[in-house]
C-alpha cells in the first residue's frame, strides 16, 4: 500500500469518527417531547423517602390536591434534565390553584441526585424510588407502569403521570385507574391545557 493510499484511508477514517462523534452528540441533546393521553393504568400507592428523611404518601397527596403530577426522572439522564425547567414552572405557576408536583428519582445515586439538585433547584418535592446503590432498571413501579403501556424505551425517563383527585379510589392499593400519561417529556401547551381545564382556571389566570 504506497503513501497516498495510506494517508486516504486515514482521512476517510477520521471523517467517519468524526461524522459518527457528532451524530452521536446530537442524538444525546435532542428533545423528545411527548403528547399527554389518557389510559387505564393500575396507579399503586406508595411512600417514598424525601431527602429531608420525611415520607411522601401519594394517596395523602390525592386527598390535599385537586391535581397531582408524578414525574419519574434519572438525574443522569438528558431529558430528565430538560423536563425539570417545566416542571418547577408548572408548580410554581399552579401549586396555589391545587397543582402538585411529585419528583420521583429513579436509577440514581444520591450523589448524582444531589448535583441535579443543586444544578436544577426544583421547588417541587423530590421523592426517592431505589436504594441509590444499583440500577435495577425492571424492579420499580416505574416500570411497572411503562410496561402497561408498552413503553419501548431502554430507561424511559422521564415518564410523567397525572392523577385526578376525582379518580382517587377510596380503598385498596390502587389510587387511580385512570390517569394521564406521557412517556418522555410534556409538551407545555398540551399539558398546561389540561391542568386549567382540570383545575377550573380562565385563561386570564395567572
Amino acid at each position: 500500500m504506497n503513501s497516498s493510499w495510506q494517508k486516504l484511508c486515514l482521512v476517510l477514517l477520521a471523517t467517519f469518527w468524526l461524522t459518527t462523534a457528532a451524530f452521536a452528540q446530537k442524538r444525546k441533546q435532542e428533545h423528545n417531547y411527548v403528547p399527554l393521553r389518557e389510559v387505564r393504568l393500575q396507579m399503586k400507592d406508595f411512600s417514598f423517602p424525601k431527602q429531608d428523611g420525611s415520607v411522601l404518601n401519594l394517596r395523602a397527596a390525592l386527598e390535599e390536591n385537586k391535581l397531582v403530577l408524578i414525574h419519574y426522572f434519572a438525574a443522569w439522564c438528558h431529558n430528565s434534565n430538560y423536563d425539570v425547567k417545566t416542571m418547577t414552572e408548572l408548580y410554581n405557576k399552579y401549586r396555589e390553584h391545587g397543582l402538585l408536583v411529585i419528583g420521583v428519582c429513579e436509577y440514581s445515586s444520591p450523589e448524582e441526585l444531589d448535583k441535579f439538585i443543586a444544578r436544577h433547584q426544583p421547588t417541587y418535592p423530590i421523592c426517592v424510588e431505589g436504594d441509590g446503590k444499583k440500577k435495577d432498571r425492571t424492579g420499580t413501579t416505574h416500570y411497572q407502569y411503562r410496561s402497561q403501556i408498552d413503553d419501548q424505551r431502554i430507561w424511559g425517563t422521564p415518564l410523567n403521570v397525572l392523577i385526578k383527585a376525582t379518580e382517587l379510589q377510596k380503598d385498596g392499593e390502587t389510587v387511580a385507574r385512570r390517569v394521564h400519561i406521557a412517556p418522555g417529556e410534556v409538551i407545555v401547551d398540551d399539558i398546561e391545557e389540561l391542568i386549567r381545564k382540570v383545575l377550573d382556571l380562565k385563561s386570564d389566570t395567572k
